[in-house]
């Protein structure tokens, strides 16, 4: 059987093998970033049509990163003491409200406070995401759902890009006498409707049964603990190496190319597709040569293209090149996910997942604000480069913490219906 053949047979049984409660969080998944793309196209433009400057456009934006910043660690607490179901729904509550708000009000305070409370809500949903999907599958197929849960992610944000972007011409097609503030809020109330689907799907796991974590678990050893830090350092130097780059790569496609912006958004949307077909295809590597190895391999390979970026002027060699660094090192991060939650005890998955998050967005944020000088002084070059040189330390230093450690897979307790013994007969939600 030819190797893509073999592969996308691989996926098929895999995915056949998915929990109910793994489905619905696919779902649930799919619908949130569905929705943040509308939004990630509308918001900005709303807010300037509503007669806000680019400053209280850039403080909006922040709240939204302040809020799942200061929310990460509580998250990760709660998401082990209450429950990682409820802390789903909580998430897709606040979220949905949020970005309810969001679309109703205008005052500078009520969108200021409506973006903490996305980033809250943002926060509880992704924290408690990696434990959720973990404990609800098997060693089989658990690489094969992290890669389908990164995938739909990615998917859902190309959908909602495309549907934010044609929502307020179809307003103003229906209703020409719509102002384009009112087709941008009607484009952010179907954003928010969209959002608050996402309540009804994880509503929908309201029978799914969560054993208590804690009480009959084996002691979090010394050992376990250790292993928080190289994967919180993993995160930091990913998560600076990306805020030199990636919030700028629009405009490194204007300037240096003179890019428009159709072109620029055709460059972004294909490079979400190939992300994703690649995300699903790396389980079969995986199988064949390990989560840990595949990962690793997949991100230092990404390096020579970074630095092309940095030194190319020819637009055809720099667009292929972004579509190979964005293909290789985003498709190492379903596997380096579920290596991590098998890599913890239950107790630790939740605290790691908002450790992780937690670093990366203040590497993100502290790394894009020294961008913009670095760029002014240097040029595009420069960050390329330094990116270029934080990802390798940041692959190296993690393959070194953990390349003895064996691949787990099947110790990692299950519930009744992540075995398949409750909720998926007839009748079930």
């Amino acid at each position: 059987m030819p190797p893509l053949r073999a592969a996308l047979s691989d996926y098929a049984d895999a995915a056949r093998a998915f929990s109910r409660p793994a489905r619905i969080y696919l779902l649930a998944e799919f619908l949130v970033w569905t929705a943040q793309g509308i939004f990630s196209v509308l918001f900005n433009l709303y807010l300037v049509e509503a007669g806000f400057p680019e400053s209280f456009v850039g403080r909006a934006i922040s709240m939204n990163a302040l809020g799942l910043a200061l929310a990460a660690l509580p998250a990760g607490v709660l998401a082990e003491r209450w429950g990682r179901r409820r802390s789903l729904l909580l998430g897709a509550v606040l979220e949905g409200l949020g970005h309810l708000l969001r679309a109703s009000l205008t005052a500078p305070g009520a969108i200021l406070a409506s973006g903490f409370v996305i980033g809250s809500g943002q926060a509880l949903f992704q924290i408690a995401a990696a434990p959720f999907l973990t404990e609800h599958s098997t060693a089989r197929e658990r690489t094969h759902l992290f890669s389908a849960f990164f995938a739909s992610a990615l998917l859902a944000g190309v959908l909602g890009s495309a549907v934010g972007g044609a929502l307020p011409h179809l307003v103003q097609a229906l209703v020409p006498s719509a102002t384009l503030f009112a087709a941008y809020r009607t484009g952010l109330f179907a954003g928010a409707a969209v959002a608050l689907g996402t309540i009804v799907a994880i509503a929908r796991l309201r029978r799914v049964k969560e054993e208590r974590l804690g009480k009959d678990e084996a002691p979090v050893t010394r050992e376990q603990w250790r292993r928080l830090f190289p994967i919180a350092l993993n995160s930091a130097l990913v998560g600076m190496g990306a805020g030199l780059v990636i919030p700028f790569m629009n405009l490194y496609f204007k300037d240096r190319f003179a890019c428009s912006s159709g072109q620029i958004g055709a460059f972004f949307s294909i490079a979400q597709v190939g992300t994703a077909a690649a995300a699903l295809l790396g389980p079969a590597l995986a199988r064949r040569f390990g989560k840990l190895r595949t990962a690793i391999a997949s991100e230092l390979l990404s390096l020579p293209f970074l630095v092309t970026l940095g030194a190319e002027r020819h637009l055809p060699v720099a667009v292929g090149s972004f579509w190979m660094r964005a293909t290789l090192m985003q498709a190492a991060t379903p596997l380096l996910q579920t290596f991590v939650m098998e890599a913890l005890p239950p107790a630790l998955r939740a605290r790691a997942t908002s450790v992780i998050n937690l670093v990366w967005n203040v590497g993100w944020a502290a790394s894009a604000v020294a961008a913009g000088t670095v760029i002014e002084r240097f040029g595009y070059a420069t960050p390329f480069y330094l990116t270029a040189g934080l990802y390798c330390v940041a692959a190296v230093t993690f393959w070194a913490a953990f390349r003895d450690l064996p691949e787990a897979g099947s110790e990692v307790r299950l519930s009744e219906e992540a075995k398949g013994l409750r909720g998926e007969g007839p009748g079930s939600d």
